[in-house]
């Protein structure tokens, strides 16, 4: 019984010599033995004729984004640490070439993976402009165009554009990638009238729907639901969509209630009468003086029945210092109306701070517009 025991603990001790020999030889192939990691003799055999294996060895990862690099023979050496963090696109003949023209616009890693996860049929605009850090910037907000990047990246580089936006020190100060994508999706990069973006009859009569130097209504266009407004609250024959008359008589009589008289001065006007109305204004102070405050025919808001130019209690137009004005800055929109043209914001809308003229967009779009600090136009171009 003794001699078997002997016997069985000999075997288990020499079980044990075997288990430790064999951990300390895997030890020694591990640490000590170079791995391929995955990687192809042939790229194994290039690392070393570069002198770059021990680095692979350090880096302990393979990278198929390098290994096609080497394959391809597009490898270059300066690049190691980005190739290994670039995630490979299969299926995509020009990929290795691409990341390399990448690479050498100054891009990293982190960069290209967002651009192939993204916006991967951009690439091209991307390698055909310089560097550019905002592309990531522009991409992660949630009113990125991507057939829009590189008006993106022409607007940023284009310095009469820029410059005729930076009007004042404050607004360069605050000028952000967020308004180059903003101005660009509102068209702004381009000239006044140039994209002649025509309205069907049916986009007009949302009461959502913009209106401007870049989106025109037809010439026989008008909204079907035109009402006279109560001429307790307005000059004679003042006309305005159903729902924005209903309001604005609600908010007129509101303002009395509170001490505040408010008129409509003029609301509704037809193709027709704003051509004439343009013109005689073009004659009266030119053309240039005459396209900061009047509208073309086709393009005023006038035209959808939903603006309204607006009158203090002594009949004149309003102006910022009345109180009648701070009174409609402060509840106009709980009634579904905006200024339509702040102070400052002139490079945004096309038209000098207009403090009488407001606009109906129903209560809850008009809310969220007041909220944002946005003109309609930004906005609009957020799609919010």
């Amino acid at each position: 019984m003794k001699t078997n025991k002997k016997r069985k603990l000999k075997k288990k001790r020499v079980l044990l010599i075997i288990i430790i020999i064999v951990l300390i030889i895997s030890s020694l192939i591990y640490f000590f033995i170079p791995k391929n990691y995955g990687y192809k003799r042939r790229v194994i055999e290039v690392f070393k004729e570069e002198n770059i294996y021990e680095k692979i060895q350090e880096k302990k990862k393979y990278s198929k984004t390098l290994e096609m690099a080497v394959l391809n023979n597009n490898f270059n050496e300066k690049y190691l640490d980005e190739y290994l963090e670039i995630n490979y696109v299969e299926n995509d003949s020009n990929f290795i070439d691409d990341i390399n023209k990448l690479l050498s616009l100054g891009y990293k890693s982190k960069e290209i993976n967002t651009f192939y996860e993204t916006i991967p049929n951009s690439i091209s605009v991307i390698i055909n402009n310089n560097y550019n850090a905002n592309i990531t910037n522009y991409i992660g907000l949630n009113y990125f165009i991507e057939d829009n990047l590189e008006r993106y990246i022409n607007y940023e580089n284009n310095e009469d554009k820029l410059n005729s936006v930076y009007n004042t020190d404050e607004i360069k100060e605050n000028y952000t990638y967020e308004d180059t994508v903003t101005f660009v999706n509102a068209y702004l990069d381009k000239d006044y009238y140039s994209n002649d973006i025509k309205l069907s009859d049916e986009e007009a009569q949302n009461i959502d729907v913009i209106v401007n130097k870049y989106y025109k209504l037809s010439e026989d266009y008008e909204p079907y639901d035109l009402v006279t407004i109560d001429s307790s609250f307005a000059t004679e024959n003042q006309r305005l969509r159903k729902d924005a008359a209903t309001k604005f008589e609600e908010m007129a009589m509101e303002a009395k209630d509170s001490g505040i008289k408010i008129y409509a001065g003029s609301t509704y006007r037809s193709y027709d009468y704003q051509k004439n109305l343009y013109e005689r204004y073009v004659l009266q102070d030119g053309f240039i003086e005459a396209e900061t405050y009047s509208a073309r025919a086709g393009y005023s808001e006038h035209q959808l029945g939903l603006a309204v130019d607006v009158l203090n209690s002594k009949w004149e137009y309003l102006s910022e210092n009345d109180n009648e004005y701070e009174w409609l800055i402060n509840n106009s929109y709980k009634f579904g109306f905006i200024l339509r043209y702040p102070r400052g914001k002139e490079y945004i809308t096309g038209y000098m701070f207009e403090d009488w003229h407001f606009r109906y967009l129903g209560v809850e779009l008009a809310t969220k517009v007041k909220e944002s600090g946005l003109t309609y136009d930004e906005y609009i171009a957020r799609k919010m």
